[in-house]
């Protein structure tokens, strides 16, 4: 099984913005519906759902810039004028226990977003097609596993994939 891609997408106000990244990261035990996610997923053995947010955790910003700064086809920016934060791996993981050490602290910004936005998160087998792992909201300041994507943000996510992995394509052809 390849690894899976995630996208992100947060509407957040700037103040907001600074308020999440400056936050410690959350652990998996600042939610309480893992399993039923991982049983829906027929995905078994995955321990420390209930690991709570260590009182020396890292900021949410340097988390992720951790795993932008180490992985090829990544993405993490805010556009302050549209008040948007995107974050995007082409290649994420295919293992649900690694899944939920990253889906933890992203989960956390449902409490940071606009609570009317759409915000949402989206892991799924973008290059091969085989499905989606997790779908969360994160709107009414809280995250919450759902059905899927609307087209529109099935297509947002899939266009910011693209353009990561047609930079990473640039980048091998550069190298020859």
């Amino acid at each position: 099984m390849e690894a899976s891609s995630l996208y992100f997408r947060c509407n957040i106000t700037p103040a907001q913005y600074q308020a999440a990244v400056t936050s410690p990261a959350a652990g998996a035990g600042e939610f309480d519906d893992w399993q039923q996610w991982l049983d829906a997923a027929e995905v078994h053995g995955v321990r420390d759902l209930d690991q709570k947010t260590p009182e020396n955790a890292v900021a949410l910003g340097d988390l992720l810039q951790g795993w932008v700064d180490c992985m090829y086809g990544s993405l993490m920016q805010y556009d302050e004028a549209s008040q948007v934060w995107q974050f995007a791996l082409v290649e994420f993981t295919n293992n649900y226990g690694e899944m939920i050490q990253l889906l933890a602290p992203l989960r956390q910004m449902a409490k940071y977003a606009k609570p009317e936005s759409d915000s949402f998160l989206l892991v799924y087998s973008y290059i091969w097609g085989d499905g989606d792992n997790a779908f969360l909201t994160l709107g009414q300041q809280r995250s919450q596993f759902a059905s899927g994507p609307s087209p529109e943000q099935r297509a947002e996510a899939d266009g910011v994939l693209e353009g990561l992995a047609q930079a990473l394509q640039q980048q091998e052809y550069d190298y020859d």
